[in-house]
């Protein structure tokens, strides 16, 4: 009878046991439910309404782009593959840059590093990004899209000389072509593609909100224009014989913007006679420099004269009258 008593209230504990710790996991998982609380603000989203039509617009675009992210990731994939006839078993190095194989490096070597000597084991070893296979190809090349650390796997890449032996300074540059089209498909041809569809979305879902107004959308922008448009004015001075008025008029003309443009040229021609005299062409800036520099200097002094002229003495319409 005891022996029956000890086994329930030992069954009971471990019974017990059980339910709390099943509880306990419940909490925790209850717990993690807790952070999709942050979905929370969405909720305003429904009530400014031109919020609401950018977040419309958004889902619509990755509908939209779904199927261009299957054209990427097939181009991805072909060029991993590429990528891996071309440089598989070549992203292999020895510590010690002396030795090629992996026969070779063995034992222990030097390490002049500034002014301390360090002896260190030789070690063979691999690139973090590499092309072994097709898993780390595209994971290589993606990394190579993002446009972070890229100058050094096309570093390794060029340097690379053949399967499982250790890379030679410049060896095939020709292999940068490769990167070349990868970049010209990749980060230029389909982002742009990405951003132009994803504007297109937006027009479209603006051109459906405006299908029940009964203009058009010409009609429309005339009327915003001419709700939001505002008379042009413009000061001069109002003795139009003085020299003041003549400035005035010759800085609202578009022959300042030619002059100021032309000296602009020269000045830039100026700076750049200190680069053509290490060109044996000093002579060109002792007999020009001087003098296109004093030609130059008093012309930018008609930002004043420019600011002098059109003061307001006088507030006219576009006629001037």
């Amino acid at each position: 009878m005891s022996i029956s008593v000890g086994f329930k209230e030992d069954f009971l504990k471990m019974e017990l046991w059980n339910i709390a710790n099943n509880k306990g996991r419940d909490i925790k998982t209850i717990k993690s439910l807790r952070v999709l609380r942050v979905l929370r603000p969405l909720k305003t989203i429904k009530r400014l309404p031109k919020l609401k039509a950018v977040f419309d617009c958004v889902v619509t675009s990755l509908k939209n782009v779904f199927n261009i992210l299957i054209v990427y990731k097939l181009f991805m994939f072909i060029f991993a593959v590429i990528a891996v006839q071309l440089f598989k078993g070549k992203f292999f190095y020895c510590t010690d840059g002396s030795k090629d194989t992996e026969k070779d490096c063995q034992g222990y070597y030097i390490d002049y590093n500034k002014d301390k000597k360090e002896v260190k084991k030789r070690e063979w070893r691999r690139h973090d990004f590499h092309y072994d296979n097709v898993i780390w190809a595209l994971l290589t090349l993606f990394t190579v899209s993002t446009g972070e650390g890229w100058p050094q796997v096309l570093q390794h890449s060029v340097d690379v000389t053949s399967e499982n032996q250790g890379p030679v300074r410049g060896n095939r540059m020709e292999m940068s072509i490769f990167y070349v089209i990868y970049f010209v498909v990749f980060p230029f041809f389909f982002v742009n593609i990405f951003v132009a569809l994803i504007i297109i979305t937006f027009q479209e879902q603006g051109d459906k909100m405006m299908e029940e107004c009964s203009l058009e959308k010409n009609e429309r922008a005339c009327i915003d224009f001419a709700i939001s448009a505002k008379p042009l004015t413009r000061y001069m001075p109002q003795n139009r014989h003085t020299v003041q008025y003549r400035l005035w008029h010759f800085v609202v003309s578009p022959s300042f913007e030619y002059t100021v443009l032309t000296m602009i040229t020269l000045n830039t021609i100026v700076l750049m006679m200190k680069t053509l005299s290490v060109l044996n062409v000093v002579k060109l800036d002792i007999s020009l420099g001087p003098a296109l520099r004093g030609r130059v200097t008093p012309v930018f002094l008609s930002g004043p004269a420019g600011r002098r002229g059109p003061r307001s003495f006088r507030c006219t319409g576009p006629d001037g009258e």
